[in-house]
């Protein structure tokens, strides 16, 4: 579905991320895992376009670009929860890309946004202001946008964070079900425990990829240990 391939970003004189190479599949649920500070979100906003004049590659099947296939889900604190739009209006959103600015949502359209609402349980908040939902609320909406684009490449940063356990659990359900369903799913998250019950690929992450397989390949101690040391600065892959 999408390949990264010796990956470097810098901001100014720090190294975001070095010499990251991996691959993210059709049908396959991935966690993306590192300490703060280690490049996940980085890698993540590389894969979708909007870090400018990276060195290395992102590479998608033949016919697809980020802008064709990928719905995006932002960390919930990176964005303006003030701003005067519904529950509605955000889903909605996730149709833009594919409507342009000038053009009225159809029939299909509506009936698209109806449907990302009640798969993440917020139909009967359509109407309400963003600003007035929970942490978990709003997560939901975020993920009824990325629904409602209907991209095959789903990527989210953080998105378990401020949300309740009750609800992590519902929303990586709904993640699985999507892979399930044949798309591309890769999640940032710190919760390596969680990622390793719900997902078939992990990839870890100190600045460079640390390792990346299936959990019982990747989960080692010798790898956990690379991947929260922050003076490790290494690469294996599924290393025991």
């Amino acid at each position: 579905m999408l390949g990264v391939d010796h990956l470097t970003v810098h901001y100014g004189s720090h190294t975001a991320l070095e010499d990251a190479t991996v691959r993210f599949e059709a049908g396959q649920f991935s966690a993306v895992i590192g300490p703060n500070g280690a490049g996940k979100s980085t890698l993540l906003k590389t894969m979708v376009g909007l870090l400018p004049d990276p060195s290395g590659s992102v590479r998608f099947d033949a016919g697809h670009t980020a802008q064709s296939c990928v719905s995006y889900v932002p960390q919930q604190q990176t964005l303006d929860w003030g701003f005067p739009v519904t529950v509605w209006d955000v889903a909605m959103m996730g149709r833009t890309g594919r409507l342009g600015w000038l053009r009225w949502p159809s029939k299909a359209d509506r009936a698209r946004v109806v449907a990302a609402l009640k798969e993440t349980g917020v139909y009967e908040l359509r109407g309400r202001h963003i600003g007035a939902l929970s942490g978990g609320q709003r997560q939901r909406v975020l993920l009824a946008r990325m629904l409602a684009r209907d991209g095959h490449l789903l990527l989210l940063d953080e998105p378990l964070t401020g949300v309740d356990a009750a609800t992590q659990e519902q929303l990586m359900g709904l993640l699985r079900e999507q892979a399930n369903r044949g798309r591309a799913v890769v999640m940032v998250t710190h919760d390596l425990e969680q990622a390793r019950r719900w997902c078939d690929h992990l990839v870890l992450v100190n600045r460079r990829i640390i390792a990346d397989g299936t959990p019982d390949e990747v989960y080692t101690p010798r790898n956990i240990e690379a991947t929260f040391s922050s003076s490790h600065l290494g690469h294996t892959h599924a290393e025991a």
